[in-house]
C-alpha cells in the first residue's frame, strides 16, 4: 500500500497525537517520531482499533489502563522499548498499529474510515474530500449503502461483506457524534 495522500493523513496523524496526549514511556515517542519520519514507515503501518494475528504495536497513553507499550511479532511478544524500536527501524513489513489513548478521538476514527475506503476503493474515488466535508460520514454511508445493494444483486459475498463492515464502523461514528 503506498498511499501519498494516506501517508500524509497518518503522518499529521502521527503529529497531532505527539502534541495532544502524554504517553506513559518516552520510547512510544521515539517510535512515533520514527513511523512519522519516512514515507517507508508510513507506507507500512496500519492503524487499527483491536489487535490482530499480524505484527502488532501497542502503543498507550498515560491516563490508559494497558500496558505502555506492546510490540508482537510472530507470536513472540516484547515490553522493551529500545529493542521494539530497533526492530521497526530493521524490519519493513507491514506493521498494525494500536493507539489505547485515553478518550475517544474522532480523528483516530476518521483516520481507521479512511483507511477502510482507501483499501476498498483505493485512491481513484475522490476520498480527500470525506476530511472536509462535514456530511461526508452521511455522504459515504449511503455510497456504501449502494455498494452493498449492488453487491446483493450481483451476489457477491466478498463485497457484501466488506462493504457491511465499513458501513457498521460508519455507524458507530455517527452514534458517537
Amino acid at each position: 500500500m503506498n498511499h501519498t495522500w494516506l501517508n500524509y493523513e497518518k503522518q499529521r496523524f502521527i503529529e497531532y497525537i505527539l502534541y495532544q496526549y502524554d504517553f506513559k514511556i518516552a520510547e512510544s515517542v521515539w517510535i512515533l517520531n520514527l513511523l512519522k519520519s519516512s514515507p517507508k514507515y508510513l507506507s507500512n503501518i496500519t492503524f487499527v482499533s483491536e489487535l490482530s494475528n499480524n505484527r502488532i504495536l501497542s502503543i498507550s497513553t498515560s491516563q490508559s489502563k494497558q500496558l505502555p507499550l506492546l510490540y508482537c511479532k510472530d507470536q513472540f511478544c516484547i515490553e522493551n522499548g529500545r529493542q521494539i524500536f530497533h526492530d521497526i527501524r530493521l524490519d519493513n513489513t507491514e506493521l498494525n498499529v494500536l493507539l489505547y489513548l485515553n478518550k475517544n478521538d474522532d480523528r483516530l476514527n476518521r483516520l481507521l474510515l479512511l483507511q477502510m475506503l482507501v483499501d476498498y476503493y483505493g485512491e481513484d474515488k475522490d476520498i480527500r474530500s470525506f476530511n472536509n466535508n462535514n456530511n461526508s460520514l452521511h455522504h459515504w454511508g449511503q455510497l456504501i449503502r449502494n455498494e452493498i445493494d449492488k453487491s446483493l444483486d450481483n451476489n457477491d459475498q466478498d463485497t457484501f461483506l466488506e462493504m457491511s463492515k465499513i458501513l457498521q464502523f460508519i455507524n458507530e461514528l455517527e452514534e458517537h457524534q
